[in-house]
């Protein structure tokens, strides 16, 4: 098996923007050549979020989570490089990954290679 999930529906715990209540999170990741890369995925892409996730009140938080989410799977794929390039042998294996984070009532999805999320009230 070379797949990993996360669902934290409750993430309202940590440092958060005033005019945010309720922040949630759910992923999938889909590994290939072996399952490091996913699992990688599936034990950090979410702490990374949390780390970067817009403080204080800032303006246009839509633009901010955007932006997060963009940086949040940079990071991520650059920690995993850097991790699967210091091993003997180097790890040759990668995941896509879907993710969905719930900003109170504003659901932002993300994805990286592949994999997509459908939804049956949305076109393709």
């Amino acid at each position: 098996m070379q797949d990993a999930h996360v669902l934290l529906p409750d993430l309202t715990a940590t440092n958060l923007p005033s005019q945010v209540s309720r922040l949630a999170y759910f992923a999938v990741f889909d590994g290939h050549g072996g399952a490091r890369a996913s699992q990688f995925a599936a034990e950090n892409l979410h702490h990374t979020l949390v780390s970067k996730f817009p403080k204080g009140d800032g303006e246009n938080l839509e633009k901010l989570v955007r932006k997060c989410l963009l940086d949040t799977f940079r990071q991520t794929d650059e920690d995993f490089l850097k991790k699967a390039s210091s091993q003997k042998p180097a790890w040759k294996d990668g995941s896509t990954a879907t993710c969905m984070l719930m900003v109170d009532d504003v659901l932002y999805v993300a994805n990286l290679g592949d994999s997509r999320v459908k939804h049956p009230l949305l076109r393709h």
